[in-house]
């Protein structure tokens, strides 16, 4: 990665340079992980210096052909990073909603207060601070109800950074259904940054899908803020690209903050995915449950990861993380590594973990009411994979489960 060419100077020498920058050195300071803790590294998602020279050097990005979407079926439509198209009725009551870019450079109190002011955590979502061509900022004024619909579209063959900021007022309540497809073929790396700042007793349920081509390497982090008495569920599916990181943690600042995730993912063919949720705990009385569910088919790998860290201040706290998923191939990987970080005695932790097989009783049991091997083992893969999203009350999410079951079962 050549960091002085005079294109990497060009791209860092805009309106957010100095955010860039800090973010640059940021990463260039954190070490690389050497996964010494498993000797299964081989099955890791591993972001390659190819990968990460492509998202600091991307080529010209070409011009896909997006797929007709009615505004009334969705509020936003991104586009390899920018804003391709908004709907009519997304700025009323107060809500502000424009590219990243426009914000840093019209917008200071916005910008100062929730896009430069953060850094993130991991080495790689730093370089997507430093190197993301636009994005969006929604700003929910206090006391509002709003839901919002957003669907992302990236280039197969175009490898992209991009940043999303959604930030809620105080007391606001806020639903965010968020797709992100890829279209087209080509082996592109896309990073994202997802940044979702909640206020004092504000809601926010977000609902995440990634459905993107087996070719794509798909890098996404999903970081909350939280502050008193603030709620956040998050819902996501992970069903596509060849290599998924996805990573979501809370970091809960606020008194008597509640984050709720329920996860589901699906790997196939030869997908490696890395899944991490986790939770920073620094407000006293905080709550925090974390489910997760996968299953894993023909040659692919999941990975599961949490963190339940509690610091010392955060008395009255609370921390689960609870992870299961179905192992359905011989020649499949699975693994699960979730730690408790508890810094007080004054708290109640716990973590559970389990890999398995469908449940052979199970099956016969079906088959012997008269359903065939093939749909008693979807059946019972769905009813597993579909118990988290039952929460969120949405159609949508319980449909793309059981599609993204049905086929994970009928390609492996």
């Amino acid at each position: 990665m050549d960091l002085t060419s005079e294109d990497m100077k060009l791209r860092l020498n805009d309106s957010a340079y100095e955010y860039r920058v800090r973010s640059l050195k940021a990463y260039l300071n954190t070490p690389v992980r050497d996964y010494k803790e498993s000797p299964t590294t081989k099955d890791y998602v591993q972001i390659t210096q190819d990968d990460i020279d492509r998202l600091v050097n991307p080529s010209t990005p070409s011009d896909p052909l997006i797929p007709e979407i009615k505004l009334e079926e969705s509020d936003i439509v991104l586009v390899n990073g920018h804003v391709d198209s908004m709907g009519d009725n997304l700025g009323k009551d107060g809500v502000i909603a424009d590219g990243i870019l426009n914000v840093i450079n019209d917008n200071t109190s916005l910008s100062e207060k929730y896009i430069t002011s953060r850094m993130g955590r991991d080495r790689i979502e730093h370089l997507i601070n430093a190197t993301f061509s636009d994005g969006i900022l929604i700003y929910i004024p206090p006391g509002l109800k709003r839901n919002f619909k957003i669907t992302d579209y990236e280039s197969s063959a175009d490898s992209t950074s991009s940043k999303i900021v959604i930030a809620c007022g105080e007391e606001s309540s806020v639903t965010v259904s968020f797709t992100a497809y890829s279209i087209g073929s080509g082996n592109g790396v896309h990073g994202k940054n997802i940044y979702l700042h909640l206020g004092r007793r504000s809601k926010l349920k977000f609902e995440y899908i990634q459905e993107k081509e087996k070719s794509v390497t798909d890098i996404t982090f999903v970081r909350s803020f939280l502050e008193d008495f603030a709620e956040f569920k998050i819902f996501h599916i992970n069903r596509g690209s060849s290599k998924t990181l996805f990573s979501n943690e809370s970091e809960m600042y606020g008194e008597g903050s509640d984050f709720r995730t329920y996860g589901v993912s699906f790997s196939g063919g030869d997908q490696k995915m890395d899944i991490r949720d986790s939770s920073f705990q620094v407000g006293t009385g905080c709550n925090a449950d974390i489910q997760v569910r996968g299953a894993v088919t023909g040659k692919s790998s999941t990975l599961h990861r949490g963190n339940i860290d509690i610091e010392a201040e955060s008395i009255n706290s609370t921390g689960f993380y609870d992870s299961k998923i179905l192992l359905l191939s011989k020649e499949g990987y699975a693994n699960s590594k979730p730690a408790l970080m508890i810094k007080n005695a004054n708290t109640k932790s716990k973590h559970g973990s389990a890999i398995s097989d469908v449940d052979e009783d199970q099956i016969l049991y079906l088959r012997s009411r008269g359903i065939d091997s093939g749909t008693a083992r979807a059946m019972i893969m769905e009813g597993f994979l579909g118990a988290p999203m039952e929460k969120s009350s949405d159609d949508f999410l319980m449909k793309k489960v059981h599609e993204f079951a049905r086929d994970v079962l009928g390609n492996d």
